[in-house]
C-alpha cells in the first residue's frame, strides 16, 4: 500500500513551534526525511508517512505530547488554501464540511475524510493513508483540532463537539484535549471522528457569501487535476470508510464506488491488484496501529476489524504480517525505549530511532 501525498504547506508553523519548545527544527526535519526546500515551497508534494514521522519526532524531541494540538492553533484550516476560502463562504456548517470532503484531493491524497448523518449528529470521520507502523497520533489530533477550532469560529466560542473519537490511547494528561475538544474526547475507538449536533451543522457559516462561494467553486474546478484516483486507491478509500460499519465486502465497496462487482474485479485485475489484497492491507495497517498505539486487547481489536475472534486475528497477522499480535505489541514496547532526543540531535532516521518496527516506537 502506497502512502498518500500532501502539500508542504502542511509544515507551516512547525519550524517556529519546535524552536519555541526548545528543540532543533532542522535536526527533526532531517531525521524524518523532510527536505529543507519543503519549508520554503508551500506547493511541494511530500510523502504522508514522512510528514507523520516528522510530527511524531517533533513531539518526542520537544517532550510535548500535545504537539499536534499546539500546531492546530497556529495552522487551522487556512493551510487548505482555496478549499478553506470556499468552505468559509458556504451557506451552512454542513455545506462547508461537505465542500472540504469533496475537494480534499486538491490538497492531499493522504487525508481521507467522510461526512455522514448518525442519528442526532453529523460525523466527520478522519483517516490517513499512512501504511505500516508509522504513528499518526499527532497528525490526527492536528487535523481534528483544526476542524474543531474552525467550527468554533462560526458556532461561537462556547461550542464544543458532541464527541471526538481517536483510535490511539489517551495521554496521561487530558488537559490540553479538554481545552480544545471539551469533555467528550474518547480514545481507543473504532475510528477517528468529530461529531457535532445536526442542529449545529445546519447553522449558517459566519462568513457566508453566495457570490464569493460560486466564484471560488469555479476556480477550484479549474485548478483541481482532472485525473481521478486509480482503482486501487478508490477501493482503499471505500474500505477505510466502510470498515467501521462491517459492510466492506465486494458488493458494498463496488456500490460505494459506483460500479458493479465484476467490473471492479476486472479493473483491479488489469492493474495487478485484487480486492482481497487491498482489504487485507488496510486491516494489517489498522491492526498494527491499534497494537502499537492503543490499549485495546487483541480480542477488542479483532472485534473492531471484524474478525471472528482474537485467534482469527492472530492467525491472520502471523500469515500476512509475519508476527502475532503479542509479538507486535512486545516489539512496540521495546522499540520505544531507545528513542531519545539525543538520537534526533545526531540526525538519526525514524528507523534508527524506533528499531525494526518503525516510527511506532514514538509513543506518548
Amino acid at each position: 500500500m502506497i502512502s498518500g501525498m500532501v502539500k508542504s504547506i502542511a509544515l507551516r508553523g512547525c519550524h517556529n513551534l519546535i524552536a519555541e519548545l526548545g528543540g532543533a527544527p532542522d535536526r527533526v526535519a532531517r531525521a524524518a526525511g523532510i527536505p529543507a526546500s519543503a519549508f520554503t515551497d508551500p506547493d511541494m508534494s511530500i510523502d504522508g508517512a514522512a510528514l507523520a514521522s516528522y510530527f511524531e519526532l517533533a513531539a518526542m524531541h520537544c517532550s510535548t505530547n500535545d504537539f499536534g494540538l499546539r500546531l492546530a492553533r497556529r495552522q487551522g484550516l487556512q493551510i487548505l488554501g482555496p478549499i478553506w476560502v470556499l468552505a468559509r463562504s458556504a451557506g451552512s456548517v454542513r455545506d462547508a464540511l461537505s465542500d472540504i470532503c469533496g475537494h480534499m484531493g486538491y490538497f492531499s491524497s493522504m487525508v481521507v475524510i467522510r461526512l455522514e448523518d448518525e442519528g442526532p449528529n453529523v460525523a466527520l470521520s478522519y483517516d490517513l493513508r499512512v501504511p505500516g507502523s508509522v504513528s499518526t497520533r499527532q497528525s490526527v489530533e492536528l487535523g481534528l483540532a483544526s476542524f474543531c477550532l474552525e467550527l468554533r469560529s462560526s458556532l461561537g466560542p462556547t461550542w464544543r463537539p458532541a464527541a471526538v473519537q481517536f483510535r490511539h490511547a489517551p495521554p496521561a494528561d487530558l488537559t490540553a484535549h479538554r481545552q480544545v475538544f471539551g469533555d467528550m474526547a474518547l480514545f481507543d475507538q473504532d475510528r477517528n471522528a468529530l461529531l457535532l449536533e445536526r442542529t449545529a451543522a445546519m447553522r449558517p457559516m459566519r462568513d457566508h457569501n453566495e457570490r464569493a462561494y460560486r466564484a471560488m467553486a469555479a476556480s477550484i474546478r479549474l485548478q483541481t487535476p482532472g485525473e481521478v484516483p486509480c482503482d486501487e486507491v478508490r477501493v482503499e478509500l471505500a474500505v477505510r470508510a466502510l470498515l467501521p460499519s462491517g459492510r466492506f465486502d465486494l458488493p458494498a465497496v463496488a456500490a460505494e464506488i459506483g460500479v458493479c462487482s465484476r467490473t471492479l474485479q476486472l479493473r483491479l485485475k488489469r492493474r495487478g491488484a485484487s480486492f482481497q489484497g487491498i482489504v487485507d492491507a488496510v486491516r494489517i495497517e489498522l491492526a498494527e496501529k491499534y497494537l502499537r498505539h492503543s490499549r485495546l486487547s487483541a480480542a477488542e481489536i479483532a472485534e473492531l476489524l471484524h474478525f471472528a475472534d482474537s485467534s482469527a486475528l492472530s492467525r491472520f497477522m502471523r500469515t500476512k504480517a509475519g508476527a502475532t499480535p503479542s509479538e507486535i505489541r512486545r516489539g512496540a514496547a521495546l522499540a520505544a525505549l531507545p528513542a531519545t532526543t539525543a538520537q534526533i540531535s545526531h540526525g538519526a532516521t525514524p528507523q534508527a530511532l524506533s528499531g525494526p518496527v518503525g516510527v511506532a516506537g514514538l509513543r506518548s
